[in-house]
């Protein structure tokens, strides 16, 4: 880039704007983080990383990341949806035990809204089991994940998954009658047809004027 289109670009004026959570998780009450811009649009489709302890008092989700998209800007500030999650790669590691057999699913549902989510699932058996456990294992999650994945739009599907772990007692107990659980753990998901398509951006922008004139002027402390 000429020096002189690097000149202009850095007297462009930055601005600081609110996001906030889905309204599944609070709304306006759940403010996220202040992100930085040029201009609101560059903010539609901008990703948000947020600690699961924001949102989870299970110690474990101190290493959870919850993943947010804005898709949509406001006077009042830029809002989200929920697209998924993980965890860091310590937890992870610290399920997988010596004289255990990993038991490892990664699987694509539909959700009823028709989007596509992946789905990472990590079980460790109590002992070493046969391969033909694991394949059942694998299939009784599979079968439940994506029966229960057709009963709730992406976001509140991801919530279940990541946030409440609603369904975590049923498929250890599913996975038990086959083969005893000593670790479980959905360690990802990701709604991965989630994304404001290009020609919509700026229609995701509701009185620009005003939305630059609520937001705060990033400045240079010197």
């Amino acid at each position: 880039m000429p020096k002189r289109a690097k000149r202009t670009k850095a007297r462009r004026r930055k601005y600081w704007i609110t996001v906030y959570a889905p309204e599944l998780l609070g709304g306006l009450k759940k403010p996220l983080a202040k992100v930085l811009c040029y201009e609101p649009e560059d903010l539609i489709n901008r990703i948000v990383l947020i600690k699961g302890m924001e949102f989870s008092r299970n110690l474990e989700d101190r290493a959870m990341n919850l993943y947010f998209r804005i898709i949509r800007v406001t006077p009042s500030g830029a809002f989200t949806t929920l697209i998924g999650h993980d965890y860091a790669r310590e937890i992870i590691s610290s399920k997988v035990r010596r004289r255990m057999s990993r038991v490892e699913l990664i699987t694509r549902v539909y959700t009823k809204d028709g989007h596509r989510v992946k789905v990472s699932i990590l079980a460790m058996t109590a002992q070493r089991c046969k391969q033909r456990h694991k394949r059942a294992i694998r299939k009784i999650f599979e079968e439940f994940i994506r029966e229960k994945a057709k009963e709730y739009n992406y976001e509140e599907f991801i919530y279940h998954l990541a946030i409440k772990k609603t369904w975590y007692g049923d498929l250890i107990r599913l996975a038990n009658k086959i083969y005893p659980l000593g670790e479980f753990l959905i360690y990802k998901s990701r709604a991965e047809t989630v994304i404001v398509p290009q020609d919509e951006i700026e229609s995701r922008v509701e009185a620009k004027e005003e939305v630059l004139k609520h937001a705060e002027a990033f400045t240079v402390r010197r």
